[in-house]
């Protein structure tokens, strides 16, 4: 291996550790909630955020100045965006929609099916996933933020103590 490769491999490596320490000092100091817990806006912002910073890291076109900025403006973006969606939860629900009912008192609400681009087959895997037998079973289904749905059933008669 050349001593130019190696040099090139060495920058790569140090511009590199330079945005993980830049990216996650800035996650942390503007207080960003655990990977479980991401929304849609957490992910674009993540997404994002790698797009921004790839070319500085690799020593591309990018310089690793303007991706600190680019990532930090996003970051603060972020910040901004979480604060006012707490503050304002309409503007959140606008923004970024909001959980769907799909299924009420066991009877499936097609409209929402169709507007979510979801089948009968992926919400009765989610009733199955809970348990329960039949869309009878269920008092309330909602496909929530996440993507995933959330499954209530119904109490049957005779239940309970």
């Amino acid at each position: 291996m050349s001593d130019a490769s190696l040099g090139f491999l060495v920058a790569v490596a140090v511009r590199t550790a330079i945005v993980l320490v830049a990216l996650v000092a800035g996650l942390r100091l503007f207080g960003t909630r655990q990977i479980g817990e991401m929304n849609t806006h957490d992910v674009l912002l993540v997404l994002i955020l790698a797009n921004a910073v790839q070319n500085a890291m690799t020593t591309g076109s990018g310089q690793i100045a303007v991706a600190l900025l680019a990532a930090g403006t996003l970051i603060l973006l972020g910040r901004l965006a979480a604060v006012s969606f707490r503050r304002w939860p309409s503007l959140e629900e606008r923004l970024m929609g909001a959980p769907t009912v799909i299924v009420h008192d066991g009877q499936v609400i097609s409209r929402s099916l169709r507007a979510e681009g979801l089948t009968l087959e992926e919400v009765r895997s989610a009733v199955r996933a809970q348990g329960l037998e039949h869309l009878d079973d269920v008092k309330l289904a909602v496909l929530e933020m996440d993507g995933s749905i959330s499954v209530i059933p119904r109490e049957r008669a005779g239940a309970g103590g």
